[in-house]
């Protein structure tokens, strides 16, 4: 069985554990360390402009939920699914963990890049029914409190 489009987009979406890099530059301000609600609240944020992007993608590129060919669908997870989830753990990432929660922030990152590491080598999983590579990074990513980037939702 097949996943279509709309279902992956969900379903990647997910999976990304979502934040675009917070600012660059050599700012020598310190910056207190987030709350872990403050970081629930930015992480789920962001997973959610990143969800909303790819589903915008998705509906233009595909209108009516109409199957894609192969080289679609390779496309899109190639242009638009890699990239977004990418700069998704970037910015988690760049958030730094809360007090007390550098391990549990560090296997959430840890097991989405290494999910989408592999993916890169093989796109189309991200468009296809079978096995999730974002599994165990949704399940981290919920019970940790991430539940926009654990559940695909917008």
């Amino acid at each position: 069985m097949r996943r279509g489009i709309g279902y992956s987009l969900v379903l990647v979406s997910i999976l990304a554990v979502a934040v675009p890099a917070a600012g660059c530059g050599s700012s020598k301000k310190k910056t207190h360390a987030l709350t872990k609600s403050e970081f629930l609240a930015k992480g789920n944020a962001i997973c959610r402009k990143g969800n909303q992007q790819i589903n915008a993608v998705g509906k233009r590129e595909f209108p009516r939920n109409k199957k894609p060919a192969k080289g679609q669908a390779l496309k899109f997870a190639k242009d638009t699914i890699i990239p977004s989830v990418q700069s998704q753990i970037n910015g988690v990432r760049a958030l730094g963990a809360p007090a007390g929660d550098k391990a549990k922030v560090s296997a959430i990152v840890n097991a989405a890049q290494s999910a989408l590491d592999k993916a890169k080598k093989n796109p189309i999983v991200l468009t296809q029914n079978g096995p999730d590579p974002f599994k165990k990074a949704n399940q981290l990513s919920k019970a940790y409190g991430l539940t926009v980037c654990g559940s695909g939702g917008g």
